[in-house]
């Protein structure tokens, strides 16, 4: 891999984790209720998802296991949207991220795959940052909101695995997904009120841009990079979004929060590190 493809690779990482990052704010902007913002923007996204299927030549396969990984998603992306609305975007997208947690018990359970000392340390002190997190969602009535939040990651964790599974087609299901949630929630948003220019507006950049460029970005760019610093870089997506929520809409995490969070993604950061210097 040379140097200006590795290069080009983290550019569009970088980009990708930056349009992931604004779904926070996004959604705390937009005044629907989560099934009719799901709905809406994934009408954009598949649009975009599509496309990049149809000039890459990725051709759409259906089959059992692409259809359980399609609910998978769809879940995933209900799941996300409805706990940044019930709790903290903090909260929502640090329980998000602790999908590779869910990773490690699901390869466990599912493969048979023993867990190494390593996978061991780093979940007793994920969820050791999950109980701090979770505590100060339930002193703020947000706990309801806080285990949506957990359900996103473990759907997002099926999500991630989709290619281990046989006849698994991950692109697929990913579009599938978007296209189920469509489905289910277009006639929530016939039942909305609001459809100013600017309510429709940030619904279209969280489909184009959030959903659809910021998938495909980081698809292409994780494919055209070094894995140590396309993981590094992605990561910056869950410590941005809470940032650009405080920024532009005046949600500040208190201290016990940015405890959890640290210890959370910290972790995870340099689990994901340790774990690719190791392979």
């Amino acid at each position: 891999m040379n140097k200006e493809r590795k290069n080009s690779g983290l550019i569009l990482v970088l980009f990708g984790a930056i349009a992931f990052s604004l779904g926070g704010l996004f959604v705390k902007l937009i005044p629907w209720n989560p099934i009719s913002i799901n709905a809406g923007r994934c009408i954009f996204s598949s649009i975009v998802i599509g496309t990049y299927m149809y000039l890459s030549g990725h051709k759409l396969k259906l089959n059992k296991t692409v259809i359980k990984g399609g609910l998978c998603v769809c879940a995933m992306l209900i799941c996300y949207v409805a706990s940044t609305k019930m709790t903290t975007a903090a909260n929502a997208i640090v329980l998000e991220y602790t999908a590779p947690i869910f990773i490690i018990i699901l390869e466990a359970l599912l493969f048979n795959k023993k867990p190494a000392r390593l996978d061991v340390i780093v979940c007793i002190t994920v969820l050791f940052g999950i109980y701090i997190v979770m505590t100060d969602g339930m002193g703020k009535g947000n706990l309801l909101g806080d285990i949506i939040a957990l359900l996103s990651g473990l759907f997002y964790a099926f999500t991630i695995m989709l290619n281990d599974f046989k006849d698994g087609d991950s692109l697929s299901s990913v579009l599938l997904g978007h296209m189920l949630t469509v489905l289910i929630g277009f006639v929530f948003i016939t039942r909305e009120t609001d459809f100013s220019a600017k309510t429709l507006l940030l619904v279209a950049a969280l489909g184009l841009f959030q959903a659809g460029a910021g998938y495909t970005l980081l698809t292409v760019g994780l494919k055209n990079c070094e894995p140590l610093a396309g993981s590094l870089v992605a990561s910056i997506e869950p410590v941005l979004n809470p940032i650009l929520v405080a920024l532009f809409y005046g949600e500040y995490m208190n201290l016990k929060t940015i405890i959890g969070s640290i210890i959370v993604i910290g972790s995870i950061v340099i689990y994901n590190i340790l774990s690719i210097k190791r392979e």
